[in-house]
């Protein structure tokens, strides 16, 4: 496994993959430095539009370069299709971490400069939350691009997020979605709302309590869809 994920950033050493990780935090702090919005309205950028959007063309950029090859890569790995599904799933997890880590550091940047509205602690345990909320987008994202293409997995993940938004502090069906997760929570970790703004202190949202709870149900359909597509791709015939 640890072959196939080092392989994997060889391939990607002369693309736009590794990269697109580095740039686009440094991307969505600039924008805020340059229109305002501080710490609050970094982040507001940052989960709601830039990451999910960011995620999504990386694992999509991941496949496409396979399917241009017509797959002759994966079959050039001594392990079975299963185990590179996998490690691509593992090697774009590693880009999630290191681009998310970048905006962490820039965060506290942008408070050390213009104010700080964000504790180190809430940005620590936001990051980490954001990471963990997000994986289970990288096995839809690989899994639409081999079915459909890159566009289709980038406007199905950025649409669902845009969805889980607003439903956040509604009544709709769609709040339970894994999509709503990483923004609902947000509120209670940053006491700011997913528009930026910053929460009453009297309302529901605030109430923290089922952090742990669903930060663990997204992480339980990350793996269930982990093992769903890669049983899919192993039994798939690439040509």
């Amino acid at each position: 496994m640890l072959e196939i994920i080092k392989s994997e950033f060889q391939k990607s050493k002369r693309t736009t993959i590794n990269k697109f990780a580095l740039i686009t935090p440094l991307f969505t702090l600039l924008i805020c430095v340059l229109w305002g919005g501080g710490q609050n309205g970094a982040y507001n950028w940052w989960y709601v539009m830039f990451l999910p959007g960011m995620l999504s063309i990386i694992s999509a950029q991941v496949i496409t370069r396979e399917k241009s090859l017509s797959y002759k890569g994966v079959l050039l790995y001594p392990q079975s299709k299963a185990s590179v599904w996998v490690g691509k799933i593992i090697y774009v997890s590693i880009l999630l971490a290191f681009s998310s880590l970048i905006f962490a550091v820039g965060i506290e940047v942008i408070g050390f400069l213009f104010g700080s509205t964000i504790p180190l602690k809430a940005n620590m345990l936001a990051t980490v939350i954001l990471i963990l909320t997000f994986l289970f987008t990288i096995p839809v994202s690989l899994f639409l691009t081999v079915q459909f293409n890159m566009f289709v997995a980038v406007l199905f993940n950025i649409g669902m997020t845009m969805i889980g938004v607003v439903s956040v502090g509604t009544n709709s069906i769609l709040k339970f979605s894994p999509y709503a997760a990483s923004s609902a929570l947000m509120v209670p970790i940053l006491h700011i709302l997913p528009n930026g703004l910053p929460v009453q202190a009297d309302s529901p949202l605030i109430n923290g309590d089922l952090i742990v709870t669903d930060t663990i149900i997204n992480i339980i359909v990350f793996i269930i869809l982990t093992i769903l597509t890669t049983v899919w791709f192993d039994k798939k015939e690439v040509k």
